[in-house]
């Protein structure tokens, strides 16, 4: 990163009313890659993921714009970040300039034990090292953060012996997924599904209080902190059980409704199943029979008073053998009743199929057409395309925004994004296949 760019984060940061952890007001700030990271409201998921203990005394070194440590601040009794840039060490004041708990060091303090030390890759040297573990309480860890596995060596020459290794993806600075090194084996189709086949970063997980820092049970958290504003952000943990592994998603901030629209926990089974976009895309003759077995089985979802059926969309259905099972119901929208959910499941199928680039789709049609054909097979006029395309904008700019006011400005490139995408004819664009078991970000507006 340039100078400048520093010294304008740094500015931002200064000037910022919200600098939480979860901040709508910085994660959104970001105009390219350079500034978004630091910024994003995943910037301390890896440490979300965590287990940390409580209360604790934390070395933090190489705090970089503070995104680390200000969620570390949030949740500890004491926090020693260490930045010996100047500019981004002003940064990192800047960022927890509310919070009692963080003192900012142009060096690791001279004396003190330390129950967590979290130390990014560049300062992972023998001689910090060896002061870390010297500095370690008798139940402390340390993290690693790194983009390479080089750094063992010097962690096991300075007395750190890995206890555990922990994939981020796509990368720790941002970690949309932290993966155990089960889950490849014991569920692929899901750790496929949540990393998108990307996993650049380590948590390397050392010292004796290591083992606590992530469950035997758990195969990995990931989370959905992305395109949404934080009242709808949420993690899942993907855990053993004794009939398999469940996925159990939760809000990370509690939070009233907006506009009727609100995140809940949910928790599901994990099935080794294809979603219905998975099966269509290479059985496209089944379309008619599950289209109508979805329809069905919101009509008795509805029936049972399920609460979270606008998220019941066709990509959140596995089929396995004969029987649709519904996976991620998160969202809630209390304005929407069956026949908008129908709707919606019809558009985003659509959506996805086109994306695809669907086989059966009709030679030269757009994405509008293939949409008011799908609609057609389950009993909707095609004119349906329009309204339900008025609430999905309507949706995702309050998913977006935590706000139903003020949002015109997003709200018209969100319908721009739509109106692009119905036009769009639908074997032009031949994209990897969707879908893989479970729909990790699904509903961001990234993947409208």
């Amino acid at each position: 990163m340039t100078a400048e760019k520093a010294r304008l984060l740094t500015t931002l940061l200064s000037l910022a009313e919200d600098t939480g952890s979860l901040s709508d007001e910085l994660h959104f700030a970001g105009w390219d890659a350079t500034e978004r990271v630091p910024l994003d409201h995943g910037a301390a998921n890896v440490l979300r993921a965590l287990v940390l203990p409580k209360a604790p005394r934390v070395l933090e070194v190489g705090a970089g714009f503070g995104g680390l440590t200000r969620y570390l601040g949030e949740v500890s009794a004491t926090v020693h970040a260490v930045e010996a840039d100047p500019v981004r060490a002003a940064a990192v004041r800047f960022r927890t300039r509310d919070l009692g708990t963080v003192t900012v060091y142009d060096r690791p303090p001279g004396s003190g034990a330390y129950d967590l030390v979290i130390v990014q890759q560049p300062y992972a040297t023998r001689s910090l090292l060896n002061v870390v573990r010297e500095r370690l309480s008798p139940t402390g860890a340390v993290v690693v953060l790194t983009a390479s596995r080089g750094v063992a060596k010097t962690l096991a020459a300075a007395g750190l012996e890995i206890q555990r290794e922990l994939r981020c993806a796509p990368g720790h600075e941002v970690a949309r997924a932290v993966l155990g090194t089960q889950i490849d084996t014991e569920l692929p189709r899901l750790s496929a599904a949540i990393t998108g086949g990307r996993a650049h970063g380590l948590a390397l997980l050392c010292g004796p209080g290591a083992a606590a820092l992530w469950p035997a049970y758990r195969l990995a958290t990931y989370f959905n902190t992305a395109e949404r504003a934080a009242f709808a952000c949420t993690r899942a943990d993907v855990v053993r059980t004794g009939e398999g592994a469940e996925v159990r998603r939760t809000p990370l901030t509690p939070s009233p409704p907006v506009a009727g629209i609100s995140v809940g926990p949910c928790t599901d089974k994990v099935y080794d199943a294809p979603t219905m976009v998975e099966v269509l895309l290479d059985e496209p003759e089944r379309v008619a029979e599950l289209l109508t077995g979805w329809r069905d089985l919101l009509r008795a979802e509805a029936a049972r008073g399920v609460e979270a059926l606008w998220d019941l969309v066709p990509h959140n259905v596995l089929v396995d053998g004969a029987t649709l099972r519904p996976i991620d119901l998160e969202w809630r929208n209390a304005d929407a009743g069956l026949p908008e959910v129908v709707e919606r499941g019809v558009l985003v199928l659509a959506d996805k199929l086109a994306d695809a680039g669907w086989s059966a789709a009709a030679d030269g049609g757009s994405m509008r057409d293939l949409a008011g054909w799908l609609g057609v097979l389950i009993g909707l006029h095609p004119s349906f395309v329009d309204t339900a395309v008025a609430r999905e904008v309507a949706f995702s700019t309050i998913a977006s925004c935590g706000t139903a006011h003020g949002t015109g400005e997003v709200r018209e490139a969100i319908a721009e994004i739509w109106r692009t995408r119905l036009a769009r004819t639908v074997h032009e664009y031949r994209s990897p296949k969707v879908g893989a078991g479970v729909a990790a970000n699904e509903d961001e507006v990234a993947k409208r």
